[in-house]
């Protein structure tokens, strides 16, 4: 997408002089100091040892990633493409900061939410990180990022919270797993891969989000690393899911029964088919009904509703407003339940 700069002011015929000096100002309020500043020695000095660098290896092939740790249990969080191929046969070894290293097992999983809980077998001495409130989370307060990229392990990169509540799909369609739908907090501090799964953090040393993706650019055949645009889940939704990945190692994602498209108009999506029975369905909701709002907020693409109902939990009601034959509508639905 192209740059383009502002828009120069109209220009006026009035020539503007300056005013004697002194003439009255008007009182100009300092802006107080802000929570983008962070002492960066010393959140690394205080989460390094929480973070951990995940190698998964299958067969001769080898991947690798990062996570932090959650309890004293031995509990780490990371992301499910991080682990995904130790369910099928491989084997994950985790490192941490003081060189110890230890096998672990994969407690949980959810492909739909791109989260994992591991259990590692040796969990002495662990220091599990301190978990901050991604909801309180603002635009241009400090983000530092720590993990493995490239395999270096224990690196710390700094930057800014550059948007918050972003939709994104990352992940193929395509694959067994198909696509993850994030609500993703956005970063420019320098993340590349095996960053995934770590923790991003605040200036209070608290994780606010679980890195998990990157914008990347690329020139022919070749992709390119970062590019200041990162994302992470927010950790209040990856702390609920990673309880429901211990409790039952699986997750459950809100569901409204139908398959949705763009619309090509950028005004909201249409319902391409509807689930007979479903929640949709059951809410008065029809094929080629094109839904422009959740609770309020405007739906513009695929992933802003699916980002929207997957904000939610199971059994949640939200309100659906919808366009049918010209005419605006609105629905409560109820969702539904699936497991992914």
């Amino acid at each position: 997408m192209a740059v383009r700069p502002a828009p120069s002011a109209p220009a006026s015929s009035a020539t503007t002089q300056p005013g004697p000096a002194s003439q009255p100002r008007q009182e100009v309020t300092p802006i107080p100091p802000t929570r983008g500043s962070a002492d960066a020695v010393a959140i690394a000095e205080r989460i390094l040892p929480s973070t951990v660098t995940i190698t998964v290896t299958v067969g001769s092939q080898g991947e690798l990633g990062s996570g932090f740790v959650l309890d004293h249990r031995g509990r780490i969080m990371t992301n499910n493409h991080v682990v995904a191929d130790a369910a099928h046969g491989g084997s994950i070894m985790v490192s941490f900061s003081d060189g110890h290293r230890s096998r672990a097992e994969i407690l949980g999983r959810s492909p739909s939410y791109d989260l994992a809980v591991i259990q590692v077998a040796d969990h002495r001495d662990l220091h599990p990180a301190d978990l901050g409130d991604s909801d309180a989370t603002k635009v241009g307060e400090a983000a530092i990022a720590i993990g493995s990229p490239l395999g270096l392990g224990g690196t710390v990169t700094e930057g800014i919270v550059s948007a918050v509540n972003r939709p994104v799909a990352v992940g193929d369609s395509n694959s067994t797993s198909g696509q993850a739908y994030l609500n993703a907090i956005q970063t420019d501090a320098p993340i590349n891969h095996g960053n995934s799964g770590g923790p991003l953090v605040n200036g209070a040393g608290e994780v606010i989000g679980v890195n998990s993706a990157i914008l990347t650019g690329s020139s022919g055949q070749q992709e390119s690393g970062n590019i200041g645009i990162g994302f992470a889940i927010p950790i209040n939704q990856a702390q609920q899911i990673g309880e429901l990945l211990v409790r039952d190692g699986h997750a459950t994602y809100p569901v409204i029964n139908a398959t949705v498209t763009g619309n090509g108009s950028d005004t909201g999506v249409r319902l391409a088919t509807v689930t007979p029975g479903g929640a949709a369905d059951r809410a008065g909701l029809r094929t080629d009904d094109v839904v422009t709002a959740v609770d309020g907020h405007p739906v513009r693409e695929t992933e802003d509703l699916i980002v929207a109902i997957r904000n939610h939990r199971p059994g949640d009601v939200v309100t659906l407003e919808f366009e049918r034959n010209g005419n605006s509508h609105s629905a409560e639905v109820r969702l539904r339940s699936k497991r992914g």
